[in-house]
């Protein structure tokens, strides 16, 4: 009795989960394909697909959402893996509130982001008024595929932090000891030992940085101006002002999903391929930050968390300023909050 009873615990569970799966899941997708299959003016085809793909400018969409996916997420490997083995190997000072910081970077919203980097970097923006009126310098605009990809590396690199300082806890510290002693140390060491170690982890966190990436949607829309991206075109075919073609927009949301499925399959099939267990009886020791390499170090890791996190601060900053109109003033003032809390009294609780 208890054994049956148990049973249709469980299968009463697996029965919801199933049913939860088929509602919010495949009924939305079933629906989205059937509607990009329906044509404008009646019946039933691939009109709509052969209708996007026809025009270049979405095809360079596309092409534009990868090369900002795909240097995005080169340059956050090159960030985040370094800052997650100083954070692993060293001891450095303040290390417990740099974690902190490092993860409430990735934290924020990307409108934030992106309106964050324009008031410092924008054309009128405060770094781009400084260099300008103390040096004669123009900084290169933030706008386009360089600030894309700016703000899309200073707001993903905490997901390779993290996966990589995870990956790193899995390790022994008596392999490291022994490829020690076998004369492997340094950048030897890191290549060949720890980096295979931690594949997984990467390969892992690869996919996440490019698919947040190429997913992101308020970022380019912000300060892509001319550079439109595949998520900003996916949005247009939805609203356009002209009169949204709702099974046209069906077909570019379902193209988005067959890319993502297959950017996913080829993760998994490489993943298969490197994955291993390792349980870490010996956890790494973390060694002093001293001398030159030690500043190097400690200089690494709060340059890389400052220049990330002073957009935010500066918004912070910005939001106790008196405002005109679109204009700060030089005062300070709570007027802002108060008229968020007056004019978003429903939009702050829905969130």
């Amino acid at each position: 009795m208890k054994t049956n009873k148990k049973w249709e615990i469980w299968t009463f569970i697996s029965m919801t989960i199933l049913i939860v799966y088929l509602i919010f899941m495949i009924y939305p997708l079933s629906t989205l394909l059937r509607n990009s299959m329906i044509l404008k003016e009646g019946g039933v085809g691939f009109a709509n697909f052969q209708s996007f793909f026809a025009k270049s400018y979405n095809l360079q969409t596309i092409y534009h959402s990868f090369a900002v996916s795909f240097c995005a997420t080169i340059i956050t490997l090159i960030v985040g893996i370094p800052l997650g083995y100083f954070h692993s190997f060293y001891k450095i000072k303040g290390q417990k509130i740099l974690q902190i910081f490092i993860i409430l970077c990735g934290m924020s919203a990307p409108f934030i982001g992106a309106y964050s980097w324009i008031l410092l970097m924008g054309r009128n923006g405060l770094v781009t008024q400084l260099f300008k009126n103390l040096f004669g310098i123009k900084l290169p605009t933030i706008y386009g595929f360089r600030g894309i990809m700016i703000v899309e590396c200073m707001q993903l690199y905490p997901l390779v932090f993290l996966y990589f300082s995870a990956a790193l806890k899995n390790i022994d510290n008596t392999l490291l000891e022994a490829s020690e002693n076998m004369g492997c140390s340094g950048w030897k060491r890191f290549l060949t030992l720890v980096i295979p170690l931690c594949a997984p982890s990467i390969i892992a966190a690869t996919l996440m940085v490019f698919m947040r990436a190429f997913a992101d949607f308020g970022t380019p829309l912000f300060i892509g101006e001319g550079y439109k991206t595949f998520p900003v075109e996916i949005y247009n075919s939805f609203m356009s002002e002209t009169g949204s073609d709702k099974h046209y927009a069906s077909a570019v949301a379902v193209i988005a999903i067959v890319i993502t499925t297959i950017i996913f399959l080829i993760q998994r099939f490489i993943n298969s391929r490197f994955s291993f267990s390792m349980n870490a009886l010996h956890p790494i020791e973390k060694k002093p930050a001293k001398g030159i390499k030690g500043v190097l170090i400690h200089l690494y890791c709060y340059l890389v968390v400052i220049i990330a996190y002073a957009p935010q601060i500066y918004v912070m900053y910005t939001s106790f300023l008196k405002t005109k109109g679109k204009r700060f003033l030089k005062e300070f003032s709570v007027q802002s909050y108060i008229d968020a809390w007056k004019f978003l009294d429903n939009a702050i609780p829905n969130t």
